[in-house]
């Protein structure tokens, strides 16, 4: 399940639930959040030619919607935190163990295996401390189109005031009246740019 947010109101801030998107808790912080569009399948398929290029892919073909209020509770706060921090020291310990190693002089056959453990935590460290993303705390993500904030899953509390605020929206648009049609032979309004039939 997901709901789906009209990306010109986040941009704008109008819209946007006074709830936790995960949780459905009142939020604790108002937050400026970035939404990016999940990566093309095809640009995967650029990862053999290097990181480098499917990084630059990334960046040219992602859409990003920064939407400058976006609301959290205490629980996301929390997550977030022990997230950053454990992942944090992860990523760092794997950046001391090649730099320890070279300081003790570790030779063969323990250097290559303490250096390859040490790149498998920096990669681990790395992912993790892109899941304490504000993004991915909300589960949110922007669709390939750029159009829409997909939230995956949403806490019911969440859904409900969105729902209730597309209502409203659609409740006070007004399409304009079509002109009324004027009888054969009579003269149009001043202005109005068109003639009586003849």
């Amino acid at each position: 399940m997901q709901t789906l947010i009209p990306a010109s109101w986040a941009a704008v801030g109008h819209g946007i639930p006074n709830v936790c998107s995960r949780h459905g808790l009142p939020p604790t912080l108002r937050a400026r959040t970035r939404f990016e569009s999940a990566p093309a399948g095809w640009t995967y398929a650029l990862i053999p030619l290097g990181l480098l290029v499917f990084l630059i892919v990334r960046a040219t073909t992602r859409q990003v919607v920064d939407a400058p209020v976006w609301h959290y509770c205490g629980r996301c706060r929390t997550r977030r935190r022990r997230q950053r921090l454990w992942f944090g020291l992860l990523t760092a310990v794997g950046f001391a163990v090649p730099v320890a190693a070279v300081a003790l002089n570790v030779g063969e056959p323990a250097l290559p295996l303490l250096l390859a453990a040490a790149l498998i935590t920096v990669i681990v460290g790395y992912i993790g401390l892109v899941r304490a993303r504000w993004e991915v705390i909300a589960q949110a993500r922007v669709t390939r189109d750029g159009q829409w904030i997909a939230v995956r899953d949403p806490a019911p509390e969440f859904d409900a005031e969105f729902t209730a605020a597309m209502t409203a929206a659609h409740q006070q648009y007004v399409p304009p009246a079509a002109p009324a049609a004027q009888p054969a032979g009579t003269a149009a309004p001043a202005g109005t740019g068109w003639t009586s039939p003849r």
